[in-house]
């Protein structure tokens, strides 16, 4: 493979994985790699950020803390009746960050919309020297293969064994799909080598063939996207306002000074692999009964969480976070990376998962450019015709 094939064959896959990790992302609600906007709210300096253009998105806990003048990803609570919106944070108060989108002649707090929390905030735009880098246009692509994902929804969830679609099960459905893709490189490759027993070795004829590198790319985006996304939209920090008061009250966030009420926390593992759980508390007055949880195919397990109130009173503000882990490691491995970061440890499962499928296809197909259909198929009719009617004669 030359220099030339190799980096298109390289571009190939990263363009594909990028609009694969937005597609993806806006169906779970959480940019992945790239984010980008819908509306002109943002078409204005210093963003100049028009429909469709992309950014990209980086996690909030490796963007360090939000600053006045940073471009933030929110689940808003009212805007355009809710949902993924990408503003300019403009400033702060004690009960969270001031938006305003950099063509909109108001802030966000200025109409229905809350200040915005902590735990609302999704992603930070990459803002290198203090302005957003812009990808232009890449939105476009995710739309229209959106639009194109929704208009066959109905027809292939009609299909036997296709019912997740309808369901909105896209990673299950997109995990299938890397795995049926290895499994049908492999039965190809096993075949062709069959046809090439005793010659010697691959034809140096590429015609009607398909880049290895670029099958198994888009083998890995399938598998890895939706993994990534099941270890990462479950993960989140809950912040809650409780109000210590000298008296009991009905209400649970009301809680009577030096006293304190428990809650549940559970969840099922509906996937094949075990998954992993960690409950940690983020604040005071939070205790966790049992902060690690594991949970086999088909599973439910949970602990209990129980807040308390300072003695006295007035408002305050408790946090626990939760996080879930394809349990592929060895737990005190994996409960180590967790220490060190949550991004680590999904970085390492992912690390682990992309070289098992990398070396089940490098040994079963090898990196050279192969056929998905036999020499026969490449002909055409006419030809196949032909060589028919030379053979009956």
């Amino acid at each position: 493979m030359d220099l030339r094939s190799s980096l298109g064959t390289v571009t190939t896959v990263f363009v594909i994985g990028f609009v694969v990790a937005m597609l993806v992302g806006q169906q779970l609600g959480q940019p992945i790699l790239l984010g980008f906007v819908l509306t002109g709210s943002m078409n204005a300096e210093p963003a100049n950020m028009a429909p469709g253009d992309g950014f990209v998105a980086v996690p909030p806990a490796l963007a360090g803390e939000v600053e006045s003048g940073d471009v933030v990803t929110f689940n808003a609570r009212e805007l355009q009746g809710g949902g993924l919106t990408t503003h300019r944070v403009v400033g702060e108060t004690d009960e969270g960050y001031i938006t305003r989108g950099d063509a909109n002649p108001f802030t966000d707090q200025d109409g229905p919309e809350p200040p915005v929390r902590e735990a609302q905030i999704v992603a930070v735009a990459f803002q290198p020297g203090g302005d957003v880098l812009v990808i232009p246009r890449i939105g476009l692509a995710v739309l229209a293969m959106q639009g194109v994902f929704e208009a066959l929804v109905p027809v292939l969830g009609s299909l036997p064994g296709l019912g997740g679609l309808a369901d909105g099960d896209a990673g299950s459905i997109m995990t299938g799909a890397g795995v049926l893709l290895l499994v049908y490189s492999v039965v190809q490759e096993v075949r062709a080598g069959g046809r090439r027993a005793g010659s010697e070795g691959r034809s140096r004829d590429r015609r009607g063939k398909t880049s290895a590198v670029l099958v198994l790319g888009v083998i890995l985006l399938l598998i890895l996207v939706p993994a990534t996304a099941s270890m990462v939209i479950p993960s989140e920090t809950t912040e809650l306002t409780i109000v210590s008061s000298q008296s009991p009250s009905e209400s649970p966030t009301v809680i009577e000074r030096g006293g304190s009420v428990t809650y549940d926390y559970n969840f099922t593992n509906e996937g094949f692999l075990p998954r992993v759980g960690v409950v940690e508390s983020q604040s005071t007055g939070v205790t966790v009964a049992e902060p690690v949880l594991v949970a086999g195919r088909g599973e439910s397990v949970g602990t209990t969480v129980t807040i308390s109130a300072p003695e006295a009173t007035g408002a305050y503000v408790r946090a626990v976070s939760q996080r879930q882990y394809l349990g592929i490691l060895p737990l005190p491995m994996l409960l180590a990376l967790h220490s060190l970061h949550p991004f680590v440890a999904i970085a390492a499962i992912d690390a682990v998962i992309g070289t098992l499928v990398t070396a089940v296809f490098v040994l079963a197909v090898g990196l050279e450019p192969f056929r998905f259909r036999s020499r026969d198929r490449d002909v055409s009719f006419v030809d196949r015709a032909r060589r028919a009617v030379r053979k009956w004669l």
